[in-house]
């Protein structure tokens, strides 16, 4: 017979496997001699080989005395098909992770640095975007109800992937003055249309954007306004009604926006 170290290395596992499951009557020792060494016999491997494998599946210990002592055959069907069920579940999981970081280190890294409150002109190219529920109150409650309604929708890990996201508000003329009850919209960018569910899309036109940088509050954003409106009327530009309010970075610090954000209209020809 094989003493307890021996049949271990041959099962693949420990000398304290295979006690603990021989105190849970699990699978239990040929003969155990008077001073209480444990034997085993060669015909024993192949049932100690088998539960290993079941237990390196997932299965309790529980489990698998259930199915021992089961006359049932089609009961480990059972059991592995939810375990096969399980492990689909975890795959589906990880594919979703990798997809995200993949998108997140693929995206461009911006080099120019930021100055605020000066307008310039940019050209941008066409994305695509998913949109949540327009703005009603536009209170820092309803702000946050909204952003927590579209990113459950949309997935929480669509906020680790660094493409881009913002707002998208309703306001001629870049009007100071109605910006602080203007409806709005969340954004965040996609690649495809079928990242979004049942959430809505919109394309950002690619063209030419007159734009101007700025801190995220109420005051700052209503002044870049205010210098972006001056701008666009000593430059004899056409604009359209759309202001996308575009996150500068990922770290959002209040209401759903980073703490530099980057104020653009689409110019008309």
């Amino acid at each position: 017979m094989l003493t307890i170290q021996k049949f271990a290395e041959l099962a693949g596992t420990t000398r304290r496997t295979l006690i603990f499951y021989d105190q849970k009557d699990l699978f239990k020792p040929k003969r155990v001699a008077d001073n209480g060494y444990r034997y085993y016999d060669y015909d024993q491997l192949y049932r100690a080989t088998f539960i290993l494998e079941l237990r390196r599946l997932g299965l309790s210990i529980s489990e698998i005395k259930a199915l021992n002592d089961s006359q049932d055959q089609s009961a480990l069907n059972d059991q592995l098909t939810s375990i096969l069920d399980k492990i689909n579940q975890r795959i589906d999981n990880l594919n979703l992770l990798r997809s995200t970081l993949d998108t997140r280190f693929n995206q461009p890294t911006p080099s120019e640095s930021v100055i605020k409150n000066q307008p310039f002109i940019t050209t941008g190219t066409a994305q695509l975007f998913c949109q949540s529920k327009q703005s009603v109150a536009c209170t820092e409650e309803e702000i946050a109800e909204i952003y927590a309604d579209f990113y459950q929708r949309l997935g929480k890990l669509k906020l680790m992937n660094k493409q881009d996201s913002g707002f998208l508000t309703q306001l001629p003329k870049s009007d100071a003055n109605l910006y602080p009850t203007a409806s709005f919209c969340i954004l965040k960018a996609i690649t495809d249309d079928t990242e979004t569910g049942d959430l809505p899309r919109l394309s950002k036109p690619a063209g030419q954007f007159v734009a101007i940088n700025t801190t995220n509050d109420t005051k700052s954003i209503c002044i870049g306004l205010q210098i972006l409106a001056e701008y666009i009327a000593s430059q004899h530009l056409k604009i359209n009604q759309d202001l996308w309010q575009m996150n500068r970075d990922e770290a959002f610090t209040s209401k759903g926006a980073s703490n530099l954000v980057c104020l653009q209209y689409q110019i008309q020809p």
